[in-house]
């Protein structure tokens, strides 16, 4: 049986991650930088109101290119929904957005082939799950991918290997309801200046991503060999 392999995030990410929390932290621990955060938010909202359709649908559409591009994520874009439109509707237009955006990863993968998407992503890692879900791409596990790897990777392999759109569209709108409540929950901490809240749904989601990472690999460890 093959060991279970490390999950795709390397020291650079993992700096950048740790980083970025120290920075919120910071600013949820001093008055004077939250305070300033809600001035530009309260600067952004007027915009915003000046512009609503056109606010929500730069909105959606950057929530659709975060399940497209990994070096783009929408939890930067939670806090202004949530000072502006409140919870509810920043979810929606993040779980519709994200949803839009796997789809057209999935698309892209599908249409322009191989050759295409691995200009975007290091080739051994690409043909291993190409080859794993070309023969063992059932709900179960392509879910665990969608958990594992928020990110466009899960609707690229899929894509290419041609797994149908109507069962994998009820697995992305799963997964993106997950972790769209999960940054609903961090920005709306965030704006509260709610420490142990963030922390707390920051700890749930990377358990969350680490538990299916880990189920996922042992799955893929026991799969017979091609």
């Amino acid at each position: 049986m093959a060991r279970v392999s490390r999950h795709p995030l390397n020291a650079r990410r993992i700096a950048v991650l740790v980083v970025a929390l120290l920075v919120v932290l910071g600013v949820l621990s001093s008055e004077p930088l939250h305070r300033a955060l809600l001035d530009l938010l309260a600067a952004a909202e007027q915009v915003m109101r000046a512009y609503p359709r056109l606010g929500m649908a730069l909105f959606f559409a950057l929530a659709g290119f975060s399940a497209m591009l990994s070096f783009f994520s929408s939890a930067a874009l939670v806090p202004v929904g949530v000072f502006v439109w409140g919870p509810t509707v920043t979810m929606l237009l993040l779980w519709s957005g994200g949803t839009v955006g796997g789809i057209l990863g999935y698309w892209f993968a599908r249409t322009l082939g191989r050759r295409a998407v691995k200009r975007m992503f290091p080739d051994a890692p690409l043909r291993k799950y190409e080859t794993f879900f070309s023969t063992r791409a059932d709900w179960r596990t392509i879910l665990l991918f969608r958990l594992a790897l928020q990110s466009e990777l899960p609707s690229y392999v899929l894509g290419l290997v041609r797994y149908p759109l109507p069962r994998y569209l009820p697995i992305i709108l799963v997964a993106e309801a997950l972790f769209v409540l999960l940054e609903i929950y961090l920005g709306a901490a965030f704006l509260e200046r709610s420490a142990a809240t963030f922390i707390g749904a920051l700890v749930v989601a990377a358990v969350l991503m680490a538990w299916a990472w880990r189920r996922l690999q042992r799955a893929m460890a026991e799969a017979p060999a091609p």
